[in-house]
């Protein structure tokens, strides 16, 4: 199959966005217990960092898999080919489905390194990068997320052009510039544009920006013929979103024992390997959406430990609206 496991999928399929500190085992887990996506993303991964054998153990952790995670695609980012080659071989070696580059990260510390987004200035080294990543692939389809563009929309046919020429399976495109960041609206008219460069070269083309719900999601996707739609804040907002009680009003029973589930998971995989602080953003996923939420949530704020945020949700008795 020309395009991998992305044939397989439905049309139109959901994405899980790639989130730092957000798309980890433990909540993707979770994820996976209130409806999984299509596809599950990886945090994304520093190229450098795992050609770096200081760099190498500590990042390895963020590419653990588990059997719910499947389809999932291994995302990194990085600006030397050889590094990026490297890392989709090792994807391919632990079992990943996909590989994908990530080109469209407007973080300053990324765009800082002249990755990310930053790589639009440098449309040969993003086909180089790109193509690298082919080879060390091997069977597995690869996919390119990225911007239209970094300070101009106007930029966008060039770029994705030059995605496009690289040969992905896959083209996902957030529908805004770098410079724009979240601060308007996404342009899914442009990314309606790119699904037809795209289509023309035989790559799929996924639409992400903005969407809240699945049901926008399927209406974006047959207004704008995307192949598929990747969804990052709204999972925030909904855990259920993609799964057959998405929308649906949950019980503040059901939403702290999913936080208590998290917080099983958080140990396991990170005890005390990252900072617990990490794990603070997602209170507002769980906890709201009914009376004293709020001030369940300031106090869970300001748990120093896991042990604090135990005793709170245990002695906590929320009564449902």
């Amino acid at each position: 199959m020309k395009h991998g496991f992305w044939s397989t999928l439905p049309h139109p399929f959901f994405v899980l966005a790639p989130m730092a500190d957000g798309t980890d085992v433990p909540f993707r887990t979770v994820i996976a217990r209130c409806g999984r996506p299509d596809v599950f993303y990886t945090e994304f991964v520093s190229a450098a960092g795992l050609a770096s054998p200081e760099g190498r153990p500590k990042l390895l952790r963020d590419l653990v898999l588990t059997d719910t995670d499947h389809p999932i695609v291994a995302q990194f980012f990085g600006t030397e080919p050889e590094h990026l080659h490297a890392a989709a071989v090792l994807a391919r070696e632990m079992g990943f489905d996909g590989v994908d580059v990530n080109m469209g990260c407007p973080d300053r510390s990324i765009v800082k390194q002249g990755a990310g987004i930053a790589l639009a200035k440098d449309p040969p080294r993003a086909k180089e990068i790109i193509s690298a990543l082919r080879e060390g692939a091997g069977s597995l389809p690869v996919s390119v997320k990225t911007r239209l563009g970094l300070y101009d929309t106007g930029d966008m046919d060039a770029w994705v052009g030059a995605l496009l020429d690289a040969k992905p399976v896959v083209l996902i495109v957030h529908g805004r510039t770098m410079k724009e960041m979240s601060n308007m609206p996404a342009h899914w008219d442009l990314i309606g544009r790119t699904v037809e460069m795209a289509h023309g070269a035989d790559v799929l083309c996924v639409g992400n920006g903005d969407v809240m719900t699945r049901q926008q999601g399927i209406e974006l996707a047959e207004r704008w013929n995307v192949d598929g739609i990747m969804i990052g804040r709204g999972i925030f907002r909904d855990p259920w979103l993609f799964g057959p009680h998405a929308d649906e009003t949950h019980t503040p029973q059901e939403r702290l024992s999913l936080l208590s589930g998290h917080l099983d998971l958080w140990e396991k995989q990170w005890g005390t390997i990252k900072s617990f602080s990490l794990m603070k953003r997602f209170m507002k996923v769980y906890v709201s959406g009914w009376d004293g939420a709020k001030d369940l949530r300031a106090r869970l704020m300001e748990a120093p430990d896991i042990a604090t945020v135990r005793c709170l949700i245990e002695t906590k008795t929320p009564v449902s609206s």
